[in-house]
């Protein structure tokens, strides 16, 4: 890499009018008054955090939400100064950072309250803090109401602490059977009734994410957590199968073919020889490998796209490099362009597909793409 410019031909392509259009389409569905919270986190879910996260706020998000303080400041660092929320632990080490830069900090036991008032300083801006509350995703947050609310009074009542959010995360929203998100809400009701009893409530409350304010928008409070549709992909198959809002993928990735040859059948191919040419065959090396984050698991079992036809990958992939059989394929040539995630002509090879050749889930498979391969942003 010199001045800036990678020159392998992997390439992640990020359609920035894609996440545009997503957000819009989440706003048009979602109540007048709910706010978006664009989920950026892992680097943006893989798409590139500070380029999807300046989009999302200039195509109507109003908030921003990342898993850790590192994250947050580096969008800070980007110069975005939008909201930015951590979902999950912060260091008590790292709590005056997030008050210097404005980043609100989840909290979920009392002791972190105690331990706040003993490190923070009372200065000008206090440190913004959303409580997380345990309704059936047993991860993190609170989950006996009498300590939350001890926390809640706490919190209140410090000068260097702002009480800015409350919320709960759904374990089970992507599901036709709603009965276990039901008792969830039901529980995130009864936290808020104590709030709202002890007229405490706060400015910002939360419990939609992708699946829930899609599957029941109404559900939504002050704001929802938009994160996999935002980068166009559904959250599971029912939700991909109601397509209760049409969403556009963000991501293409491709590459190209950097060498050809014919060989003998017989021929094995890759580590292992794990394939061996059933005939005489043209097989092409591809410039990616599972130190780019596709998978090694796809040997001999994945497929690309090349001139808009299917092409089975060949033998076991390789840290940088992986084959595929393109005899099948007339007149491939060097240079061509490779398709592993995206559309090309009439075919298409979606992250769910690979996911289902995984046995995982869309999520995994774009946020697991390294940072060797370049992003290029397009609107």
């Amino acid at each position: 890499m010199l001045g800036g410019i990678q020159y392998r031909p992997t390439v992640a392509e990020i359609d920035l009018s894609a996440i545009d259009h997503n957000i819009k389409m989440m706003l048009n569905h979602l109540p007048e008054h709910v706010e978006i919270m664009a989920i950026v986190k892992a680097n943006a879910y893989g798409h590139g955090s500070v380029p999807i996260a300046r989009q999302a706020i200039q195509s109507g998000a109003t908030r921003l939400g990342v898993a850790f303080i590192d994250e947050a400041l580096e969008l800070r660092r980007a110069g975005i100064e939008a909201p930015i929320l951590v979902l999950g632990y912060t260091p008590p080490e790292s709590w005056g950072l997030a008050q210097e830069h404005d980043i609100a900090c989840t909290f979920y036991e009392e002791a972190q309250i105690d331990e706040a008032l003993k490190r923070i300083p009372v200065t000008a801006a206090p440190l913004k803090v959303h409580l997380k509350v345990e309704t059936g995703m047993n991860r993190i947050g609170f989950i006996q109401p009498e300590a939350f609310m001890r926390a809640v009074h706490k919190l209140s009542a410090a000068n260097q602490l702002y009480f800015e959010g409350v919320f709960t995360h759904l374990a089970r929203a992507d599901e036709e059977d709603s009965t276990y998100s039901i008792e969830q809400m039901n529980r995130f009701d009864r936290w808020l009734g104590e709030l709202e009893a002890a007229h405490l409530l706060p400015d910002v409350i939360h419990i939609n994410n992708t699946a829930g304010a899609m599957l029941r928008p109404k559900w939504s409070r002050s704001c929802i957590r938009f994160g996999i549709g935002m980068y166009g992909l559904y959250p599971s198959r029912y939700v991909l199968e109601e397509r209760i809002i049409p969403l556009k993928p963000v991501l293409t990735l491709k590459s190209a073919i950097i060498q050809l040859k014919e060989v003998a059948k017989g021929t094995p191919i890759s580590y292992g020889g794990t394939y061996v040419t059933p005939d005489t065959a043209r097989i092409a090396t591809i410039p990616i490998g599972y130190g780019d984050g596709y998978p090694r698991s796809l040997s001999n079992r994945g497929e690309v796209l090349i001139r808009g036809v299917r092409a089975k990958i060949a033998g076991t992939i390789c840290m940088d490099q992986l084959m595929v059989d393109v005899t099948h394929i007339p007149d491939v040539e060097v240079g061509d362009e490779v398709v592993l995630i995206g559309a090309q002509g009439h075919e298409q090879i979606s992250a769910d597909e690979l996911a289902e050749w995984l046995g995982t889930i869309n999520y995994e498979v774009v946020t697991r793409l390294s940072s060797r391969i370049r992003r290029q942003f397009k609107y």
